[in-house]
């Protein structure tokens, strides 16, 4: 769920339209629908947009999204990494 603040940004600073943009990307690479992107969902994305990824990059990746370390990427967790990239 969005929260919005006055100037159409919401708790993560993104304008509204980049903000939807971004969510829709973690639901594409949420395969199974739970909630959560893991390395075998973010392999077969990253594979079937980008076929030259290399596959060494994709535990790194998860690593500096996940706060928890748990193995798996929350969408909050994924929205919170992507305000430190953009």
């Amino acid at each position: 769920m969005m929260s919005c603040v006055d100037d159409e940004t919401n708790v993560y600073s993104f304008h509204v339209n980049k903000f939807f943009k971004i969510q829709r990307a973690f639901h594409q690479f949420d395969v199974n629908h739970n909630g959560f992107i893991t390395d075998d969902e973010v392999h077969q994305c990253l594979w079937y947009y980008y076929s030259y990824f290399n596959d060494f990059n994709i535990p790194y990746i998860s690593s500096q999204m996940s706060y928890n370390q748990d193995e798996q990427v929350s969408c909050d967790e994924y929205m919170r990494f992507m305000c430190k990239i953009n």
